[in-house]
């Protein structure tokens, strides 16, 4: 099972975490990849000016906004694109 953990902190909410959270539930679902992945939020990850902040399977990433969080899960997770980036 891989675990994505999305930054929920005021600094990442402001720069779109919930919005972000959102796609990757979307995409999940239709890479029907939910007994695969498990989407999880936290707090505050010390890197507010880098966010919004999300670690898969441990390893933190800084940057991800609403507008690369598709390409950002299909680079670290896979799907149906995967092979284009």
């Amino acid at each position: 099972m891989r675990t994505i953990t999305v930054c929920i902190g005021s600094g990442c909410h402001v720069k779109g975490s919930r919005q972000i959270i959102d796609i990757l539930e979307r995409l999940i679902a239709e890479e029907r990849l939910d007994a695969d992945v498990q989407l999880e939020a936290c707090f505050c990850r010390n890197q507010c000016t880098e966010g919004v902040v999300i670690s898969v399977d441990g390893r933190v990433f800084t940057g991800v906004s609403p507008e690369n969080a598709e390409k950002f899960f299909r680079r670290m997770i896979g799907g149906k694109d995967n092979e284009n980036d």
